[in-house]
Formats: structure tokens, C-alpha cells, sequence
């Protein structure tokens, strides 16, 4: 068993001894909030019995229970041809699951996985179990829910893209697989030539990786296998281009609260990449240790053979209807953290948009990322992943500038979020080490500074305009400047406080590695595509 292998079978004996020891509610489900996690929860633990792994129950009682669940799951799909649900199932199953009405997200990726699944594991299931998940895969197929167009080359039509190869495959429908190798081509010529509208989109870059591995697996088609091959690989030199030590470093077009203000969407990255410790916890793995496809080594080892620093430009078309306008991305990067930021803020689906961050490597008992933002309307800071259009943003190597100008109906103040570690607040400053990293935070305004569980909590104590600095410096470039502690870098960074200009609503800053730093807040039609 090579070391990708092992670290699937960490995975996969993971989250099965979870399933085994989670009690099922009276409705045979592990979960109502989300058909989908059932669905994987008894896929792991059908496999982990398969592969004859220990668990608490034993293989006999996690086959028979994984199989009841994924039979309720699968019974739920919508069987009548005329129905506009036809093959779908419900999303989230509320109190009384039977009564729970079809929803068109949940087979976009339990379809494509629902396929490899069936392909991998048939021999092994119950005659009905057997029958049921080919009779849910025909459903799927004849509903014709992936035919639609190719138009704006996101999530879900990659899902519908590699869904055609699944079940053309399958079910041998030649003309199927035709059209959808056609797509696959038109996918992967999108992507290398304008690249990806959704740039670090989390957590559903996942279903694209996922969909298409499951597409690769199952395809025995030399010529179809080849590009997605070519699809998979750009997919993971995307990420591995932001990649540190299990976190995404920079900005993301969408993002959930696994995502942010902490990085916990890991497996795939632990499943691949390895330099990390598996949690206990893994919120979501879907299918991170049931697919086969291995990223080429030369890939994991251009990682780990990274010289740092490092900075990375990219650009990103603004939408599909925009190809030629173009989103600026940043990302600055060392060992021990990265800077990251996307220059021009585009109003997204329910304002995900998470613009800039300082990212250290995951850490399992804290947040890993520090960041501000000034809270949309109608949301608040406990949930800092919804920010409105007041902020500005300037980005140098190990520093950051943000600077807010909210309109008159959105007086609330900013709110920022910080790791766990050693803080001191000291006047409209704070001063901290994280691991490996000093930070220096410097507010144009008084706050309050909050400890929480997992963070702290920094909220300017008035509204109307302001502004923050932001700089992250490791401490071997600490030490090459003399500074080896806290007290002394609080020192050092006391005299390089910044100068703020309300009036105009302007920063000016002499950064840890000598950059003079001058910005001022641009109008809404110069930042705001």
C-alpha cells in the first residue's frame, strides 16, 4: 500500500468508526439537515466493511446498517417520468423525511458518485441493494437532468458534464457519451484558455475534483479518459497554487462556514498531499477516500519542493458574460503563512466574496485565518463570511491595507477575526504571535477585543468609515532583523504605526520589509465591477 492509499484508508477508517458509533434517528437516518451526508456516511462505512477494516460494530452489523440507510436513501428518489423532479431527491429531509420534497442540488453530485460507487462495490451489495442503486442510476439517466447547455462553465454543469460520461458509461449509451465527451473538450479549452470564473470556489471546487474523478474511473474510453486526465490536472495545479499546509490560501468567490474563517474542508488535501495531521473531526469528506485517481507526483513534489517567499499574480475573468474583464488575485507566500487578496470586488451570490486574508497552515484547534470585513446589510460579524461593498483593498507581499466607506443605510462597524494565540491590545493596535507568525493589527478606530472558543473577535466600536492595516511576519524574518520575541517586535512595530486620513479615507505605512505603503479609498465605479 503506497502512502496515497494509506492516507485514504485514514480517511475512510475515519469516518466509518464515526457512522458505526452514531446512533440512527427513529427515522433510520443519521442526518435530516442533508440527504447527501447519509449518503456518505454509509458509503464509507460499506466500504470500511468491505475492506474488512476494525470497526466498533463489526463488518456484519456495519453491512447491514450501511445498507438500510443507503436503501431509505435511495428509496426517496423521485420514480414518476412525468414529475419536473424526476429523478431527484429531496435536500434537507425536516422532520418527516417520506413527506420531504425533490430538490435538484442532491443528484448533481450523489448521481456522479451514486455511479462509482455502484461500478466499485456491486459485487459486494444485497441483490437489493444491487437493484436499487442501478434502477436509481437508469432514473437518473432517463431524467435527462445534465443535458442542459453548456453556458456559464460552473459547478454545476461540470457535475452534468462528468454525470454523461457516468452513465453513458454505464447504461451504454453511445450517443450520451459522445455529446459529453464534446463537453468534457469545451470544459477543459474554457478553463485553459480564460481560466476559471470561480476562482477558489469552496467548498464546490470539490465537486468539480470529485465529479470528474468518478468520471475518470469509470470511463473505459482511452480518448475520453485522456482529457479528463487534462481536466484533473489543471483542477490540481489550481489548487496546488494556493496550497499551504491544508489551507487555501487567498481569496475565494464563495465560501461556508467550513471554509471560513478556518479551513476544515481538508480530506482531499490530506488525501493527496499528506503534510498535515488528520483531525479526529473531518466535517466533510464525501468521497475523498473512495476515489482512485493520484495526482502526478512531480505535482505533490513541485509543493514541497517550493522555494520561498513567493508571489503569485493571476487574473480571473470578472463572469461568463465577461471574459475579457478581468479580476487581479494576489498571493503572497512563506513557510509559515501567506497574504492574499483579489483587488476588485464583483457583487456575488449572497456576498461570499471573501476578498483578502493572512492564512496560516490549518490548525486544528483554531481558526486559521485572520481577516476583516464590514458586514453586508441584514447580516452581522457572527458570521464573517457576508460582506457589503464598503471596503477597498491594497495588498503588498506580508501587508495588508482595508480601508471602509459604508453608504447610509449600512452604519455597522467592521468586524475582524483573529487565530488563537498570544494578543496584547494596546491603544487602536494589537500585537500577536501565532506558531510561528507575529502580527500587527492597527485599527484607524477604537474596538473591543473578544476571546472566543476557537478566535478572537475584534468590532470597531462606531460605524461610518474606517480603516485597518494588517501584517504578518515569521519569525526567521524576525530574527533576520534582530528581533527575537514579542516584547521586541512590539517595539519595532510601535514605531511603524501607520497614518490614517479620515478625510479622505487614506492609509500610509512603512511595512516589516520596507515597503512604503500609500493608499487611499477609490470610488465604488473604480473597485466595483
Amino acid at each position: 500500500m503506497n502512502r496515497f492509499e494509506q492516507r485514504k484508508q485514514d480517511i475512510l477508517q475515519n469516518i466509518a468508526r464515526q457512522a458505526s458509533m452514531k446512533p440512527l434517528l427513529p427515522s433510520g437516518f443519521w442526518f435530516h439537515d442533508d440527504i447527501r451526508h447519509n449518503f456518505y456516511y454509509a458509503s464509507y462505512l460499506f466500504a470500511a466493511a468491505v475492506q474488512g477494516l476494525r470497526l466498533p460494530g463489526g463488518k456484519e452489523e456495519a453491512m447491514k446498517t450501511s445498507e438500510a440507510v443507503l436503501l431509505k436513501v435511495l428509496a426517496l428518489q423521485d420514480k414518476q417520468p412525468v414529475s419536473s423532479t424526476y429523478g431527484h431527491w429531496p435536500l434537507n429531509l425536516g422532520e418527516q423525511p417520506e413527506a420531504a420534497s425533490p430538490h435538484i442540488l442532491p443528484a448533481e453530485i450523489m448521481g456522479c458518485l451514486l455511479g462509482v460507487f455502484y461500478k466499485k462495490y456491486r459485487d459486494d451489495m444485497s441483490d437489493s441493494l444491487r437493484s436499487a442503486a442501478y434502477e436509481a442510476l437508469v432514473h437518473l439517466h432517463q431524467s435527462r437532468y445534465y443535458e442542459e447547455g453548456l453556458r456559464r462553465y460552473n459547478h454545476h454543469e461540470a457535475k452534468h458534464t462528468a454525470a454523461g460520461i457516468i452513465y453513458g458509461t454505464i447504461l451504454g449509451d453511445k450517443e450520451l457519451l459522445k455529446n459529453s465527451h464534446r463537453r468534457v473538450q469545451a470544459t477543459l479549452y474554457q478553463l485553459q484558455t480564460y481560466s476559471m470564473t470561480e476562482y477558489g470556489i469552496l467548498p464546490w471546487f470539490w465537486h468539480w475534483v470529485q465529479a470528474f474523478e468518478a468520471a475518470w474511473e469509470i470511463t473505459g474510453d482511452q480518448a475520453v479518459k485522456e482529457n479528463i486526465e487534462g481536466l484533473l490536472e489543471w483542477l490540481w495545479q489550481e489548487r496546488a497554487a494556493y496550497y499551504l499546509r491544508g489551507a487555501w490560501a487567498g481569496p475565494h468567490s464563495r465560501s461556508l462556514p467550513l471554509d471560513a474563517p478556518s479551513d476544515m474542508n481538508i480530506a482531499f488535501d490530506y488525501a493527496q498531499f499528506g503534510d498535515f495531521e488528520l483531525p479526529e473531526e473531518l466535517p466533510k469528506a464525501e468521497f475523498a477516500a473512495l476515489l482512485d485517481y493520484e495526482i502526478p507526483e512531480e505535482l505533490r513534489m513541485s509543493i514541497s519542493e517550493r522555494i520561498y517567499p513567493l508571489e503569485l499574480t493571476r487574473l480571473y475573468p470578472a463572469s461568463i458574460e465577461e471574459l475579457d474583464v478581468k479580476l487581479q488575485c494576489y498571493l503572497y507566500m512563506t513557510e509559515q503563512y501567506a497574504v492574499g487578496g483579489i483587488l476588485e470586488r464583483r457583487k456575488e451570490f449572497d456576498n461570499e466574496q471573501h476578498r483578502w486574508d493572512i492564512t496560516l497552515p490549518v490548525r486544528h484547534d483554531s481558526i486559521n485565518q485572520a481577516f476583516f470585513l464590514h458586514p453586508a446589510e441584514g447580516r452581522s460579524g457572527s458570521d464573517p463570511r457576508h460582506s457589503s461593498d464598503a471596503e477597498d483593498i491594497f495588498v503588498q507581499q506580508n501587508a495588508v491595507i482595508a480601508l471602509y466607506k459604508p453608504n447610509e443605510g449600512n452604519q455597522q462597524g467592521i468586524v475582524g477575526v483573529l487565530p488563537l494565540g498570544n494578543w496584547h491590545a494596546e491603544g487602536n493596535s494589537l500585537y500577536g504571535q501565532v506558531d510561528n507568525v507575529f502580527f500587527a493589527v492597527h485599527l484607524m478606530k477604537p474596538f473591543t477585543f473578544l476571546k472566543k472558543s476557537d478566535r478572537y473577535v475584534v468590532e470597531a466600536e462606531e460605524g461610518d468609515a474606517n480603516g485597518v492595516v494588517v501584517e504578518a511576519v515569521s519569525l526567521i524574518e524576525a530574527a533576520n532583523e534582530g528581533i527575537d520575541s514579542l516584547s521586541s517586535f512590539m517595539e519595532a512595530s510601535r514605531k511603524r504605526s501607520p497614518v490614517f486620513n479620515e478625510t479622505e479615507l487614506s492609509a500610509e505605512y512603512e511595512s516589516f520589509l520596507g515597503h512604503s505603503l500609500c493608499f487611499t479609498h477609490r470610488s465604488a465605479q473604480e473597485i466595483h465591477l
